[in-house]
């Protein structure tokens, strides 16, 4: 009679060891079937405890199965076999059996990705749907809706700076402009909104060439010495020696012509005994014109003028 029972519990304990699993993953299944598609991901994670528990029961079981007959039987190893191969399933047969919602997740993933501009990741995102899930053509379809996306990104964000680039140009600070522009051309190697960006900072730098050689001309025949002469230093940085000399005669005299009267205000300062005036000519002579004798001559009354500015500074 202690013999039927044990037997009828071994039977018992194998049975349960048997169905449990299947009982489980049955429920899993029902649960997941009802699971809303939006949310793959934690469906599986709920899909997977559930086999996981049902594995283990099954071990469970068939372990106590063991203990209360002490005989492993060949059906006992086959079922033990068949749960562990269960439990060893490869990573593409995870793949292949929730193929479509990890497709969904990436999709929904790419899309998460496109929003919060982490283009990169979406990239990435696509070659891995074309290369590992063989959705070649949605892939390329979503690569290229990415690049359509990035494209436009960078257009507008190029208009942008090229108004800092417009801000140089106006300043005529040339080797910041192209200092600029290199730095667009490395972000940005691609874009055809800088292709002749060189070119337009070139022609930009040439056109106000022209303009000073006009001012230039004009002052000069207008017999504006000073303002001919600022614009002659200005211009002198943008003449080849060539080009400098069809300006040669106009640029001799208009020199000559400045020597000349700030020569002459500084005597005519000295004179009055306006001696900050005459510190400020002479040192316009010496800086401007180094090497003549009239720069000879200030340089040697130049402290004398200087002390006495200094003195009349103090009087007043």
């Amino acid at each position: 009679m202690m013999k039927d029972t044990s037997t009828n519990k071994g039977l018992a304990i194998r049975s349960l060891g048997i169905y449990l699993p299947i009982i489980v993953i049955a429920i899993a299944g029902i649960v997941v079937g009802g699971t809303d598609s939006a949310a793959p991901l934690s469906s599986e994670i709920f899909l997977a405890s559930l086999i996981v528990f049902g594995v283990t029961s099954a071990l469970y079981c068939f372990g106590l199965h063991l203990n209360t007959s002490g005989n492993s039987s060949a059906t006992d190893a086959t079922q033990l076999s068949a749960i562990l191969e269960a439990m060893q399933m490869s990573e593409n047969a995870k793949r292949i059996l929730f193929r479509d919602r990890e497709l969904e997740l990436i999709r929904k993933t790419i899309q998460d990705d496109i929003e919060s501009g982490d283009f990169h990741a979406a990239l990435v995102l696509c070659d891995q749907m074309s290369n590992v899930f063989g959705a070649v053509e949605e892939a390329e379809a979503m690569r290229t809706r990415v690049q359509d996306i990035i494209h436009q990104h960078h257009e507008e964000r190029i208009r942008e700076e090229m108004g800092q680039l417009s801000t140089l140009l106006d300043a005529h600070q040339w080797v910041e402009a192209y200092q600029y522009a290199a730095k667009m051309r490395r972000l940005y190697p691609e874009s055809p909104l800088l292709h002749d960006l060189e070119q337009r900072i070139a022609g930009t730098r040439t056109e106000y060439g022209h303009q000073l050689e006009s001012r230039f001309l004009q002052a000069a025949q207008n017999d504006d010495i000073e303002n001919a002469m600022l614009l002659l230093r200005e211009l002198d940085g943008y003449l080849t020696p060539e080009e400098a000399r069809r300006f040669r005669d106009t640029a001799t005299s208009v020199i000559t012509t400045y020597r000349e009267s700030l020569g002459a205000r500084f005597k005519m300062a000295v004179s009055d005994h306006r001696w900050r005036d005459a510190n400020g000519f002479g040192e316009e002579i010496i800086r401007q014109f180094p090497n003549t004798k009239m720069a000879i001559e200030v340089a040697n009354m130049i402290e004398t003028i200087q002390v006495r500015a200094v003195e009349d500074e103090a009087i007043s």
